[in-house]
Formats: structure tokens, C-alpha cells, sequence
């Protein structure tokens, strides 16, 4: 369990709703706050929030499924789900033997994600070959599996598309939903899916329900680009400070 459960739920819902409002970040924020907070493990976390992201898939994504684009989801799946499994291997063996490599890996991936959500790649003439995502598949499935954040590749490509923006989310947010299920089937076959990963799943589930209701109700009164702006700022003193603890360890 986390050292502190109410901070840790605290962080739950800023990333819930963050993730509501933009198509991704939950991972990427909780992640960093647990680590610089020292709240728990980056193994258990990224585990419990497979559990949160089907939960926010629930409630975000099923009302919606039809929006998402199925061969985009499809072709990215083809990269991701092995790349994944090599991702919950890596992480498994850093963990044991190498946890600032693991920890500097993270706040590089932090600060990759701030950059990805900042910029604004000019949309492409045409929608890109399938050989393209499933290459960004497969670069997401790795850092899916390691840290269960599979945003930063793909949701730069899926923003080069010439296709709507509400499409764009909603397929994102597919995505993310079948690689955390995907995710805890490995987890679950390596033997790492115990009953305390279970346990901090299952407690966020209403904090998660909850954020992302009020996220897709309720976005911030602020411009996209403000917004962005924000969060950007955010990630990157998250990065930075989790690299920076790395570095000095």
C-alpha cells in the first residue's frame, strides 16, 4: 500500500482529471508523483493503474467506442503488444537491479510527454502508412509496459493525422484501455499482479470514475492552449525533479 493513501488518491484524481481533459497523463503524472513523494513502488503503481486506466476506458471510452478509429487502433495494437511484454521484463530487472537507471528513465519519459503535449505538429496531407503505427505501437507498448505510459509516441502520431481532434481522444483513450488490460495479463502471468497492487487498483476506482466524469463535464474555463501551457509546466518540473533525484542518488 502507499506510504500516505490520501496523497496518493490526491494524485489519482489531478491525473484523472488531466487525462479527462487532454487524452492522456494519469500515468505519467501519478508515476512522478509517487516517486519524488516516495508514496510507493513505480513496479505496483504502474500495475494499479492498468486497473485505474480500464476504469476510466469504462467511463470515457465505451460511451463513445464508435467514435475511434478501429484500423489505427488495430495497426498500433500490432506493434504494441509485444513491445509491451519486453517493457514488463525490462522494468522487472531494473527494479531489482538498477532503480536510478529505472527512476532516470522515468523522468526522461516525463519530460518526453511534456514536449509531446506542447507541441503542434502540422497535420499531415494524407493519413500515414500502417507501417507507421505500428512502429509508434511498439514504441508505446515498451514504455506501456515499463511504466504503463504508452502516450508520448503515440499520441504525437495520432495528432500528425488528418482527422478530427474528438476522434484523435477518443481513439487514444482506446488505446491506453486495451494495453492496460494487456498489461495485467503479463503482469498477472509473470507473477507480479498481487493482492496489494490489487487493493490500491481497486481504491482509486471511485476517485477515477469520479474525476472523469467531473473532467468531461467540467473542463477548465481556460483556452486549450493555456491549458496546455499548464500542464507542460507541470511535467517538466515533474521530469526534471524525478531525473534530478536520480542523478544525485
Amino acid at each position: 500500500m502507499p506510504e500516505s493513501l490520501p496523497l496518493f488518491l490526491l494524485a489519482v484524481a489531478i491525473g484523472t482529471y488531466i487525462q479527462a481533459v487532454t487524452g492522456f497523463a494519469l500515468g505519467i503524472f501519478l508515476l512522478a508523483a509517487v516517486t519524488l513523494l516516495h508514496l510507493g513502488s513505480i513496479p505496483a503503481t504502474a500495475t494499479a493503474l492498468n486497473i485505474m486506466n480500464l476504469a476510466l476506458g469504462a467511463v470515457v471510452v465505451v460511451p463513445q467506442l464508435r467514435k475511434a478509429d478501429g484500423r489505427i487502433v488495430a495497426q498500433s495494437l500490432i506493434g504494441l503488444v509485444p513491445a509491451m511484454v519486453i517493457g514488463v521484463l525490462l522494468l522487472s530487472y531494473l527494479n531489482s537491479n538498477a532503480q536510478n537507471l529505472l527512476k532516470a528513465l522515468l523522468g526522461a519519459v516525463i519530460i518526453a510527454a511534456g514536449l509531446v503535449l506542447v507541441c503542434r505538429p502540422d497535420p499531415l496531407p494524407r493519413r500515414s502508412s500502417p507501417a507507421a503505427f505500428v512502429g509508434t505501437g511498439f514504441l508505446g507498448g515498451f514504455f506501456g509496459g515499463l511504466f504503463s505510459v504508452s502516450g508520448p509516441p503515440i499520441v504525437y502520431q495520432l495528432y500528425r493525422q488528418p482527422i478530427p481532434v474528438q476522434t484523435i481522444r477518443i481513439t487514444l483513450l482506446t488505446l491506453f484501455s486495451l494495453a492496460s488490460l494487456g498489461r495485467l495479463v503479463v503482469v498477472g502471468l509473470h507473477g507480479d499482479l498481487t493482492l496489494d497492487v490489487v487493493k490500491i487498483g481497486l481504491l482509486s476506482l471511485p476517485v477515477v470514475a469520479a474525476m472523469a466524469w467531473i473532467g468531461n463535464r467540467f473542463p477548465p474555463p481556460v483556452s486549450e492552449r493555456t491549458l496546455r501551457r499548464g500542464i507542460f509546466a507541470l511535467l517538466m518540473l515533474s521530469g526534471g525533479g524525478t531525473l534530478l533525484m536520480a542523478l544525485t542518488a
